[in-house]
């Protein structure tokens, strides 16, 4: 969030419209009720500031005659104290700021709202009850939450038990005779006074894997049969994980015989097999490198790895399976996984469970397990192919990935945390930037040519191709401008800023997006579907 209210200003002028961060309103009339809908929506999501007394930065945010600051500042702190529950964490005050193009400074009010509380949210207006008056920052406008969003804010005021839930139709006899074996061994070991004078079957109800229903069968649990079912999907078949491999750095993008994907994977089975297959299908299509570390005449030294460490990708689709939403609302969705040529992506339905926020990741002993049950099963069951154990559940996930990250000289991932999903990227070093310049001093030779190969520009794929020519329209565009024009291209049709934000924003701020637009718009690449304060506002390629 920007301090510097004169730098904010500023920024909106050049710009000429608001952002996903900042809300500008005249309040001529004195303090908006529509602020009440804003306030929630930023405290619901990372935060953002609200200018009263200023024309919308379309018309040049010019101060607006007759606005009484003090009013307007005292009328906002009763309406956000009283109006909307909980109370969300806010700073309310007045400033003089110089404007352009109008004489002395002009008194505005500045209100801060600060991300609010996970295991408080929603922030609603109380009046409008919370399924009606509860909002989520969507570029530049606020947008009432659904009943699926504001049930997954509710859960982080307490512990989810959804994966704890009887599935009926279910019963031993769809357990994996191997799992179940491998894991009742693993309990005997582990905890020998309780397990070992039991019977299979009896550790199984004992460890609550079999439970007995209302009418006395014994079936398994939803988290029980995730983690050692011989088929969970014959019972929810989206509960599953998908492995797509694409040509380029957008989805679009086509090889030249038409195919938009090289690979395309539907990982089914328990949690252990869905590692297996989605880790094999990535394996398969990564590109393999030869570094040099400690090179000598007798060619010591050579080490072969892949483009992304296998021990951060394992990690990564680990926490996808055992932390995603696995409510009745989300049970459609699956994990989702892409592999392009400058990145891999790991998606997972639901957002950040807990007190925890994409700040704490990676901190010693920061943690917050959405589905308990589901965690502790994989503690302690091994993987029937290596014996290592499926997860480890100690916070020590993130910080694994960061380490192997570093070893290998690439970039921290990217977080990203939305209602309705969470997102790992994963990225290749900058373009000119090499990975001993990455914390790193390990020198690359050309890659395995038994691999996939890579297409001058990036473009990946299976035979090799000859360098494709480059495009003129876009010469003089910084990388991230340039890959909007092309995801247009490929896209077809026009979408949002905050689409294009989301996927081939790169990471910038939504300031930095309208800036790189208007420079597209008046280079007549891309075209708006509507004036620049319509809310229906999209782009598409010229």
């Amino acid at each position: 969030m920007e301090t510097n209210t004169a730098e904010l200003i500023e920024n909106l002028r050049r710009s000429q419209a608001e952002n996903g961060q900042v809300e500008v309103k005249a309040a001529a009339g004195g303090f908006p009720k529509s602020v009440l809908e804003t306030v929630s929506a930023f405290a619901n999501g990372d935060g953002g500031t609200i200018l009263l007394g200023l024309t919308d930065p379309a018309e040049g945010l010019q101060p607006i005659e007759g606005f009484n600051a003090q009013a307007v500042h005292d009328a906002s702190v009763e309406a956000i104290r009283s109006k909307i529950t909980p109370r969300p964490p806010v700073d309310i005050h007045i400033e003089a700021v110089d404007i352009e193009a109008a004489e002395g400074q002009h008194r505005i009010v500045r209100i801060d709202v600060l991300p609010g509380d996970p295991t408080q949210k929603p922030y609603y207006i109380e009046a409008h009850g919370m399924y009606n008056g509860s909002y989520q920052r969507v570029g530049e406008s606020d947008i009432r939450l659904t009943k699926y969003e504001i049930d997954r804010l509710l859960e982080n005021r307490s512990q989810p038990r959804y994966d704890e839930e009887l599935v009926s139709e279910a019963s031993f006899k769809d357990l994996s005779p191997t799992l179940v074996s491998a894991y009742v061994a693993r309990l005997r070991e582990e905890q020998p006074r309780v397990f070992a004078a039991l019977s299979d079957r009896e550790v199984l109800l004992q460890a609550r894997i079999l439970r007995i229903d209302s009418e006395g069968r014994e079936v398994p649990t939803l988290g029980a049969l995730l983690a050692m079912g011989s088929y969970p999907q014959a019972f929810f078949p989206q509960l599953m994980m998908s492995v797509v491999v694409l040509p380029g750095e957008e989805l679009g993008e086509v090889t030249e015989d038409g195919r938009r994907f090289l690979d395309n994977h539907s990982c089914t089975g328990p949690i252990p097999s869905m590692l297996d297959e989605a880790m094999s299908v990535l394996v398969r299509n990564m590109r393999k490198m030869s570094t040099m570390e400690g090179l000598n005449s007798s060619g010591i030294g050579r080490v072969e790895r892949y483009e992304y460490p296998l021990e951060a990708i394992r990690e990564l689709l680990v926490n996808a399976l055992m932390h995603r939403d696995y409510s009745p609302g989300a049970r459609g969705s699956q994990v989702q996984v892409e592999l392009y040529t400058n990145r891999l992506v790991v998606r997972s339905p639901g957002g950040i469970y807990g007190a925890v926020t994409i700040r704490d990741f990676g901190q010693p002993g920061v943690s917050s397990t959405r589905n308990s049950y589901l965690a502790s099963i994989l503690t302690d069951l091994p993987d029937p192919v290596t014996g290592r154990l499926i997860a480890e559940n100690r916070a020590s996930g993130i910080p694994t990935v960061l380490r192997a990250l570093k070893d290998a000289g690439l970039p921290a991932p990217q977080f990203a945390d939305r209602l309705f999903y969470v997102q790992v990227t994963l990225t290749q070093p900058a373009q000119g930037v090499s990975s001993t310049e990455q914390n790193t001093e390990q020198k690359t030779v050309p890659e395995d040519k038994t691999q996939p190969a890579t297409q001058p520009g990036g473009k990946r794929s299976a035979d090799t191709a000859e360098p494709a020519g480059a495009d003129a329209s876009l010469d003089g565009l910084s990388e991230r401008q340039a890959g909007i024009v092309r995801g247009l291209r490929a896209q077809g049709e026009a979408v949002s800023a905050a689409f294009i934000q989301e996927h081939w924003g790169r990471g910038a701020s939504r300031t930095s997006i309208t800036n790189d637009l208007r420079t597209l718009v008046d280079a007549k690449l891309i075209v708006p579907t509507a004036p620049p304060r319509s809310k229906n506002r999209k782009y598409r390629a010229a």
